[in-house]
């Protein structure tokens, strides 16, 4: 097995913790790189920053100070509970530091668009259109040399992804565009909600955020960012009970008709050269499992002769393509690494 050592000795501060936040952190770990770990929580009331110290990873809990910087970090990964006017977000970047963010602060190119959806004014509009906005498989040139990066949301990396082909070559109508989505309960993070606890969702399934969610507007910025037009879509999001997972079914009319293996050969042109993105023939519909514990998406699509429409599937880990996976992987582009660095892991099932 190749030996992975780009990231030996280097030094990546995370901060802020949560589920992204301790996988980036031990993956970082497990490649070689000095990591140091800053989360608010105190030490006594932080069983992830326990779990981290007794692995020996470096811990600096409650509070962020700024000294920690004066350390030569190479790279800052953020989580999304800490906010831009944060002071040690200003000081990294002024020192040249490089930012990758989880969260959804600087997602919107238009700051108007996240004080309508998210309800809370932006203190930061420049840094807004400042950050590159980056699903690799799509804007994998406009990031390198970049510092400050948004990592996407999961549901809309997956909607992304099965749509990219159709909005690209204008296949598709893109206001008939309806996204159901099925998310385990992992993505609802580590909030004590007692509705989206697992135990709770056990042998239940619900819809959530219906007609607001606020992955709609993300979902849309990219289908204008591909396309170059705006566009409205119905999104519904639900939660299964499972762990991990999102498998997100998108309907949209097709301009013309198209056959099971004309779709399944766009999809190929699009991805056969991308090692994180599997493509399979109407019928072979992907699985959640098939993506656990992995950057995987897999999909599949089948036109609807009857109703003109397309039916698209595609299938990530929440936690991996979604959230920390996708990270790595845009962090190894901006830092000139191989793109699978850290990245080439087999699936838990099959």
């Amino acid at each position: 097995m190749k030996r992975i050592d780009q990231f030996e000795n280097k030094k990546v501060l995370v901060l802020g913790l949560a589920k992204s936040g301790e996988s980036a952190a031990r993956l970082l770990d497990k490649l070689g790189a000095i990591v140091t770990v800053n989360d608010g929580k105190p030490f006594e009331e932080n069983p992830a920053a326990q779990s981290l110290l007794e692995d020996g990873i470096k811990v600096v809990t409650g509070g962020h100070p700024l000294e920690l910087l004066d350390e030569d970090f190479a790279l800052m990964v953020k989580n999304p509970g800490i906010p831009y006017s944060n002071p040690m977000i200003e000081k990294a970047l002024a020192k040249g530091v490089k930012v990758i963010d989880f969260g959804a602060d600087i997602r919107f190119r238009d700051s108007n668009v996240w004080e309508q959806w998210y309800k809370v004014k932006c203190d930061y509009p420049q840094m807004c259109r400042d950050a590159v906005y980056s699903i690799p498989e799509i804007w994998r040139d406009q990031i390198k040399g970049k510092s400050l990066i948004s990592n996407p949301g999961c549901y809309p990396t997956a909607s992304a992804l099965g749509l990219y082909p159709f909005i690209d070559n204008h296949l598709i109508e893109k206001d008939s565009v309806i996204v159901e989505a099925v998310s385990g309960t992992t993505g609802a993070g580590r909030r004590p909600d007692f509705s989206k606890l697992h135990m709770v969702q056990d042998g239940n399934f619900k819809a959530y955020g219906v007609a607001g969610h606020r992955h709609t507007p993300e979902i849309e910025q990219s289908i204008e960012m591909i396309g170059g037009e705006p566009s409205k879509i119905i999104f519904t999001p639900h939660l299964a009970p499972m762990p991990r997972g999102i498998h997100v079914t998108i309907y949209g009319n097709l301009k013309r008709p198209m056959t099971d293996e004309e779709i399944y050969e766009l999809y190929v042109k699009y991805y056969k050269d991308e090692p994180f993105v599997f493509p399979h023939k109407a019928g072979d519909w992907p699985n959640t499992k098939w993506t656990v514990a992995t950057n995987h998406c897999h999909l599949a699509a089948a036109y609807e002769p009857r109703t003109q429409r397309i039916i698209i599937c595609s299938v990530i880990d929440n936690i991996g393509k979604g959230a920390a996976g996708q990270a790595i992987q845009n962090m190894n582009i901006i830092f000139g690494l191989e793109e699978t660095t850290g990245l080439k892991l087999a699936p838990t099932f099959p």
